[in-house]
């Protein structure tokens, strides 16, 4: 009977989260980190006017507000001050912000989102691939790239949502590109 609860008591320790939530986590971890460390530091911010004309919510355009003054804090050394000792963001920690949230924010699939080695490998994978069914091995054979790289290139397609999973073969994942939407 006492073995029998305690294996309740385990099963139900232990929840599993997705990535995208597990990110959303770290990122307002570090927002709480930041507050912490720099209760007094401010940030202005001069594209706050330009990001309400664009097509974020609420929600979303608070997330980039607080990242970018998170990078803002974080990079204050190469960062300018008025004189009341309020920092200055700037477009890169915007652009950073916004590349960071970019799975939370579900922004449309843009490739030009993806770094420069990620973008060459789903090129090529859309090449070889297009409309047909395939695995981390098939593409590693087709590539001449090693089987790890493939494996986690293809893990970041799918978490981007450029490609999915539709099924296994034995112990491998099977994926398949995913149609292109109109931009």
């Amino acid at each position: 009977m006492l073995e029998t609860s305690y294996k309740k008591q385990s099963v139900k320790r232990y929840v599993k989260i997705d990535k995208i939530r597990y990110r959303k986590y770290h990122i307002k971890d570090l927002h709480l980190i930041i507050k912490l460390l720099y209760p007094y530091r401010q940030t202005v911010n001069k594209y706050e006017k330009l990001l309400r004309q664009l097509s974020f919510n609420e929600q979303q355009q608070r997330l980039i507000l607080d990242t970018t003054h998170s990078l803002t804090i974080i990079n204050e050394l190469y960062r300018d001050q008025d004189k009341y000792g309020r920092f200055y963001v700037t477009r890169e920690d915007m652009f950073n912000a916004i590349y960071m949230l970019q799975n939370e924010l579900n922004l449309k699939k843009h490739e030009y989102l993806l770094s420069a080695s990620l973008r060459w490998f789903y090129n090529q994978v859309v090449q070889c691939f297009d409309g047909r069914v395939f695995t981390s091995r098939e593409v590693s054979l087709k590539l001449r790239k090693s089987k790890s790289l493939c494996y986690r290139y293809l893990t970041e397609l799918v978490d981007r949502n450029f490609i999915r999973i539709v099924g296994k073969r034995s112990q491998a994942y099977v994926y398949k590109l995913k149609e292109k939407e109109a931009i």
